[in-house]
């Protein structure tokens, strides 16, 4: 441990004791959240505006949702707020450091009955990875180290396939939300029969498919397949050849959205 880190660990442990292990108050697109020390500079008052957006809007009561690469839970926490007492948001998160902060975090805001945080990463078959990580940082990914990560550390964690995850538990998710820092496309890979019928809305890292062995040809043959309609929501010119948000839409759900229109 680096003289920085052991600084670091020293200061989240006096001021957990300053809050009495109960988290730090912060509120998050409107929502009041009480969130540990690690990671709490991550829950920003707004953040994401245009997944918000349409996350808010869509999500309802009682629906489950599926947070792939939840991290510390900043939208984990969100969706059991929209999807209320009656529904459930599974979060899978491989980083046992940021997956023990989310899960305090879970704790702290008495959401234990609606979040169910699954230690594995998800990706385009089942079996196990290696995975780069540095704490609880949100730029940990499977295969190879983050170039934007100091001092990453190499650990094995287990991988499932979206897919397989819903024919073991005989349950579909709502809607599916995912960032996991350019292992995107395997990850659709393992999810085409969620693709069919389930509103995706994921961060692409164009920049990064290249060390995961993907191109944007992998992600447009997926598109073309099973005839999704992206949507930018981070104002992108090309949502798929720009880092940023986008949601992809089965057939026959895009006319919908449009005509319910923007959140407000």
């Amino acid at each position: 441990m680096s003289a920085a880190q052991l600084m670091l660990k020293v200061r989240q442990t006096i001021l957990r004791a300053v809050t009495l292990g109960r988290g730090v108050p912060r509120v998050v697109n409107g929502i009041p959240l009480r969130v540990d020390i690690p990671g709490r500079h991550t829950f920003t008052p707004v953040y994401d505006a245009g997944a918000t957006a349409y996350l808010r809007d869509r999500v309802r009561e009682g629906d489950e949702v599926w947070n792939v690469g939840a991290n510390v839970g900043v939208y984990a926490l969100q969706l059991a707020h929209w999807a209320g007492p009656t529904g459930k948001v599974v979060a899978f998160e491989p980083n046992p450091a940021a997956r023990a902060v989310l899960t305090r975090n879970v704790r702290f805001n008495g959401l234990g009955g609606r979040i169910e945080v699954v230690a594995a990463a998800v990706g385009a078959a089942p079996g196990r990875v290696e995975f780069f990580t540095s704490g609880t940082d949100g730029m940990g990914r499977a295969g190879v180290p983050n170039p934007r990560l100091r001092d990453p550390n190499r650990i094995e964690v287990p991988v499932t396939t979206l897919d397989a995850f819903a024919r073991e538990r005989r349950t579909r998710p709502s809607i599916v939300v995912m960032d996991i820092e350019g292992w995107e496309i395997a990850a659709l890979q393992g999810a085409r029969s969620l693709l069919a019928t389930t509103p995706f809305v994921l961060e692409l890292h164009p920049n990064a498919w290249q060390w995961s062995g993907h191109s944007r040809a992998d992600l447009d043959a997926i598109i073309a397949a099973d005839r999704l309609t992206v949507v930018p929501l981070s104002g992108q010119a090309d949502p798929l050849a720009d880092y940023g948000q986008v949601v992809l839409e089965p057939p026959g759900r895009f006319a919908s959205v449009l005509a319910r229109g923007p959140a407000q």
